[in-house]
């Protein structure tokens, strides 16, 4: 059993659950020189991260199946329009 975050219902024992983003936040990580350490043979070699950027999850909520459908049927609808929902 669990409530769902986005209708507030209380869902019956053994219903699946599903995280959906609600929220996405832009990400952008710095390079790492030699921030890996692996073994090759005897020896040890550092290798470089290349850092990189990208989005990042900001908010989840747990949903029932049957929002977790219209929430992500709405989303779909969002980006085909061309909103992405973000602010910045």
């Amino acid at each position: 059993m669990y409530r769902c975050q986005i209708c507030n219902a209380v869902q019956p024992a053994r219903t699946h659950s599903t995280l959906v983003t609600t929220e996405t936040r832009a990400a952008e990580y710095p390079s790492r020189p030699k921030a890996h350490r692996m073994r090759v043979g005897r020896k040890g070699k550092t290798m470089d991260d290349p850092g990189g950027a990208g989005f990042e999850i900001a908010k989840e909520a747990m949903a029932c199946p049957k929002c977790a459908a219209e929430f992500l049927k709405k989303q779909a609808e969002a980006e085909a329009a061309g909103y992405y929902g973000d602010d910045a």
